[in-house]
């Protein structure tokens, strides 16, 4: 099927690799945010895509499912970014001499991601009972992203993320829900 339609293909990259995709959009979308941010993806039997993959077109979109098709095609459920973030990580900086440089402070691990933020409502909190009654924001985003989990041994204070210039302290991280996709829920940041 992919092959008939070829003259709806785009010129996208996936993961950073050139490739050609169909893209139209949800139309199960109820709400504002679920109609501006919800697309499908059609990729050939070939494509390197994958759950997790972001594909850049004339915007960025992040595969949160695939499927087959019967003709073997790459059938994609994809969430628009809509935002970039930075992850921060609470460390001791070094100068080039390798000396300790400050105190320890929130320091940027990787900036530029980009990811789909969506601001949790008392409904999404009635809709979705795994959420944290403290979570401010979900932020959905690769799982190759360098942010930790609350629990993580190596880490001395949960990690940060910046978002909108605004500092976020991850409370959760769901790497099942979506696979290849990170869930994070964020927090208002206090410290």
């Amino acid at each position: 099927m992919f092959y008939e339609f070829s003259h709806r293909h785009t010129p996208c990259n996936v993961n950073g690799v050139p490739d050609i995709v169909m893209i139209s959009r949800e139309s199960k979308g109820s709400s504002q945010i679920g109609k501006e941010s919800n697309y499908n993806g059609v990729f050939a039997p070939t494509s390197e895509v994958v759950s997790g993959s972001l594909v850049e077109a004339d915007d960025q979109y992040l595969v949160v499912s695939l499927r087959r098709t019967v003709d073997r095609d790459k059938y994609c459920s994809m969430v628009k970014t809509n935002t970039s973030v930075e992850v921060q990580r609470f460390s001791q900086a070094y100068d080039e001499k390798d000396n300790e440089d400050g105190p320890p402070s929130f320091n940027a691990v990787q900036s530029n991601v980009a990811a789909f933020a969506e601001f949790v409502t008392a409904k999404l909190l009635q809709e979705d009972p795994g959420l944290l009654p403290t979570t401010t924001y979900l932020l959905r985003t690769q799982s190759t992203v360098d942010v930790k989990r609350p629990s993580d041994p190596t880490v001395e204070q949960r990690d940060r993320v910046l978002l909108h210039g605004r500092p976020y302290q991850v409370d959760a991280i769901d790497d099942v829900k979506y696979p290849g996709v990170y869930q994070v829920q964020l927090s208002e940041d206090r410290r």
